[in-house]
């Protein structure tokens, strides 16, 4: 397990714990998995919606994370690439939020993350 993977599901039972079932968000992403072209990117616009209604018990965005995941589990570059692009669209989101500098630390941990995956995706022969 990733450490992406190992904190996607800590952040899970920490969902749980508040009384947030994680559940439909994940089987929402999951559905991800099987679109491309035009229902994909319609899919990712109500992913999103659904995602803004689960609340953060972290510093992290629920849908960033479950779309990093997509993108860790996906064998074509073509679609990591998306995958990673819409989950940090979520956590730059999230980060600028923040209400303070070392909230906005925290947050950018995420972002610094998936972008790391995205430059080593874009670098790879």
């Amino acid at each position: 397990m990733s450490d992406s993977s190992t904190y996607l599901t800590e952040y899970q039972r920490a969902l749980a714990a508040q009384g947030i079932d994680p559940t439909p968000l994940e089987r929402e992403a999951a559905a991800l998995e099987l679109l491309s072209g035009t229902h994909l990117k319609q899919a990712l616009e109500s992913f999103r919606a659904s995602a803004d209604r689960v609340p953060s018990v972290w510093d992290s965005d629920y849908g960033a994370l479950l779309l990093e995941a997509l993108g860790d589990n996906c064998a074509q570059p073509e679609r990591k690439v998306i995958f990673y692009e819409a989950g940090s669209e979520r956590a730059a989101a999230f980060t600028s939020w923040a209400t303070a500098g070392g909230e906005a630390l925290a947050r950018k941990i995420d972002l610094d993350r998936i972008a790391g995956k995205l430059a080593a995706l874009r670098t790879d022969p």
